[in-house]
């Protein structure tokens, strides 16, 4: 076997393409060994999706720079060097898209191939690929990753499925050793689904390269192929050994004077040229002879140039000189930290502190200020005939407890610590519970860490299947975690940059569910179906989802005329500032026919645009900071027909600031439940008319202080009897909350 490999092109004639064509096709042979054996053969293939003459451009620039980037880089091996040269033309595309002249929705995939000897260097972005023909087996180089392994370019935050979509890249490569007989094709993906695999890999194999494009050119042509035709086929050949085929033997001349030293034929020509070469050396020797009489001569003449003696030391120093010199030193730097602490003693006494003839006015005013506090508790808690204050007068009761918090205002500001103020705030807020309708949590539990089960997590939404199961988006790495409520196990079902037949999914966006599906859109406006049990992504197609404004975050779905499995989506466009509805069709699974059609047949008092949340049911409910807004079929009611009643402790409250909405069944109640994010707090209102029910919050102290601080999302189940449990999903993990 020989290391000499030989290469056989086959390339489509620009003649006999389909029209609209765009393609780009270049290779390189190097004709210079030396080139030849640290870099090899290159060949490029860029797809195009899309149409006009600048993304062709484009496209052929790109590989002209590939090209040069790849053979003048020698800092790296072939491969190193391919996939840098692939990310120096994706940068550069980046910065010129808009001066380019290139559509938004167009894109370039890029295909490289580097034959260096035995060996076969690929790197590629986007959906062109190259194959290769061996022992009548097609494999596709580099092989796509599987389904559940993390994509390469998800773990380094680079997501791009076209050349100058990103700035930062990760390519795929791939390297392995050829063997005669190989064939390889570097082909669009267009072509290859057209044609099909295995008329690609029956003319791989019985046709010569060329004849192989010009069949699978027909081929598409035949069978309506459109758009994107690029093709190179390559097939690998191995060169002979040089074999000695003649051996020299020895030829003795004819002539008698043949292999004698040559003589002119002038008289004494030879004579003069020995002698002038004699006096040639003559006078090469003289020169030498004349260079070393000046370097001598030189030499002899400097010998008498006067020198400066060496001074050596004439005295030593004695031990104590040195021992004095170093106790000064040391009794310096003492001094410089003496003079430093001086400094700081006075800037320390230089702050503001009580003067003694201002605390024993201080004193006096905590300890008076402490004791109007425990008057003003102690004639709440009296009791009458079984029933403190808070029974008997309920805002007479409020008065003197928000009195008892100013006085334990006016005994902090003297200098009384909190912690020595906390026996009597802590009834004296117990009363104004009871008063404003305020519950403190006392059940709170985890159903799952999800910042120690997973690495850059941040959680975006949450919601609650019809099996229980919870289905949380997080941006982080853009992924779909699928949590189990009894157990908290949890798993991925859904990634960005994950390859889903055809597609590449992007980062979750927004979540519904309905029915037996959960559906996801991403930032690529792509919209996907789970199924409750397979727990797998599928395409879902949803007509004029590219037009929803990148600002909008409501998505909600109801599902259509039970028990069929078909549902309703709603969402809030904050663009068009209105909710817009996809009707399904009568199939299943579900399918989306047509375009998504206004909901709202009015104008609404508040904007739609402004909503925090949203809500269907029969009705559709439209959360707005501090009220919400009712739309029945298709109408919104004015906020004096509906509204929200504000909670009765507005006076001591921050300005309300809802940012969730959910509605449960509680035995016959029906109820809302609406997250309050200024407060930290969970309200219940009345389904029917709005009225205030009650009221949750935090404990005041301990590891559950914090609870409802930056709540993301909400779900409270229905009960028939007992206290409802809500599902919470905060920064790091999903609680389970008791609301007594």
């Amino acid at each position: 076997m020989t290391d000499r490999l030989a290469t056989r092109l086959g390339l489509p004639a620009p003649e006999d393409r389909t029209a609209g064509a765009l393609d780009v096709v270049r290779f390189h042979e190097p004709a210079v060994g030396a080139l030849s054996r640290t870099k090899g053969s290159l060949f490029l293939l860029a797809q195009i999706t899309g149409s006009g003459m600048a993304l062709a451009r484009a496209a052929g620039e790109a590989l002209e720079h590939m090209e040069r980037d790849y053979y003048y880089d020698l800092s790296a091996g072939a491969l190193g060097a391919l996939g840098r040269a692939l990310s120096s033309a994706n940068r550069r595309l980046y910065h010129q898209r808009g001066k380019l002249g290139i559509p938004k929705k167009a894109g370039i995939s890029i295909i490289a191939v580097a034959i260096r000897g035995r060996e076969a260097h690929v790197a590629k972005l986007g959906p062109a690929a190259v194959v290769i023909l061996r022992e009548g087996r097609m494999f596709e180089l580099p092989p796509p990753p599987a389904v559940y392994e993390e994509d390469p370019r998800v773990r380094e935050r680079r997501v791009a499925a076209t050349l100058g979509e990103a700035l930062e890249i990760q390519p795929y490569t791939w390297r392995g050793e050829l063997a005669a007989g190989d064939r390889l094709a570097l082909v669009s993906r267009n072509l290859a689904q057209v044609v099909g695999v295995d008329e690609l890999k029956q003319a791989l194999a019985t046709l010569r390269p060329k004849a192989a494009v010009e069949h699978v050119e027909q081929v598409f042509q035949i069978r309506g192929g459109r758009g994107s035709d690029g093709i190179l086929a390559i097939e690998i050949l191995e060169l002979p050994s040089t074999a000695t085929t003649h051996h020299l033997e020895p030829v003795r001349p004819a002539e008698p004077l043949a292999g004698l030293p040559d003589q002119s034929p002038v008289p004494l020509a030879d004579a003069i040229g020995r002698m002038l070469h004699r006096v040639g050396d003559a006078l090469d020797s003289l020169q030498g002879l004349a260079a070393k009489a000046l370097l001598y001569g030189f030499n002899f003449l400097l010998a008498f140039v006067p020198r400066r003696q060496p001074e050596y030391p004439r005295q030593i120093q004695r031990t104590a000189v040195v021992e004095e010199g170093r106790r000064r030193r040391i009794g310096l730097a003492a001094m410089v930290v003496v003079a430093g602490m001086l400094a700081a003693g006075l800037t320390v006494a230089s702050y503001p502190s009580v003067r003694p003839t201002e605390a024993i006015p201080r004193a006096h005013v905590a300890r008076e200020a402490i004791m109007d506090a425990q008057s003003l508790l102690a004639e709440v808690e009296r009791r009458e005939d079984g029933q403190d204050l808070i029974d008997r007068a309920p805002e007479a009761a409020k008065g003197l407890l928000n009195d008892a918090n100013t006085a334990l205002n006016r005994a902090a500001e003297v200098g009384i610590s909190e912690a020595d103020l906390a026996g009597l705030r802590t009834r004296a807020d117990a009363g104004l519970d009871t008063i404003y309708q305020v519950a403190r949590l006392r059940q709170v539990d985890t159903v799952t860490d999800l910042a120690a089960a997973f690495e850059d997590v941040e959680p975006a939404d949450m919601v609650v299947a019809s099996d229980g199961s919870l289905w949380v988006t997080e941006t982080g790495r853009g992924r779909v975690v699928h949590v189990d409520p009894a157990t908290g196990e949890t798993s991925v079902v859904y990634r960005s940059g994950q390859k889903i037949g055809e597609l590449v999914a992007g980062q979750p966006w927004m979540i519904a569910t309905a029915a037996t599906d959960v559906v996801v859109i991403d930032r690529q406006r792509q919209a996907w179906r789970f199924d409750l049990v397979e727990q797998q992504p599928h395409a879902l197609r949803l007509p004029g989802l590219s037009d929803l404004d990148a600002r909008s975050t409501q998505l909600a779905a109801l599902q259509h005329r039970p028990p069929l499995e078909i549902f309703n989506l709603y969402v809030v466009d904050v663009g068009s500032d209105q909710v817009l509805k996809w009707s399904p069709g009568d199939v299943v699974p579900v399918v989306y026919p047509s375009e998504p059609e206004p909901f709202l047949l009015e104008d609404a008092d508040v904007d739609p645009a402004r909503a925090r949340d949203l809500f269907v049911d029969v009705n559709v409910w439209l959360l707005q900071p501090s009220t919400v807004t009712r739309v029945n079929f298709g109408t919104p009611l004015p906020q004096t027909d509906y509204s929200f009643d504000p909670p009765p402790d507005a006076e001591v409250r921050q300005p309300l600031d809802y940012r969730l909405l959910d509605a449960a069944t509680i035995g016959e109640r029906e109820l809302f439940y609406v997250y309050d994010a200024a407060n930290a707090r969970i309200i219940a209102l009345q389904r029917a008319d709005g009225a205030f029910v009650r009221q949750w919050m935090a404990p005041r102290s301990g590891s559950s202080a914090g609870v409802l601080d930056g709540v993301l999302a909400l779900n409270v189940a229905s009960v028939a009897d007992g206290p409802p449990v809500a599902l919470l999903l905060t920064r790091d993990r999903v609680l389970r909350v008791v609301l007594e």
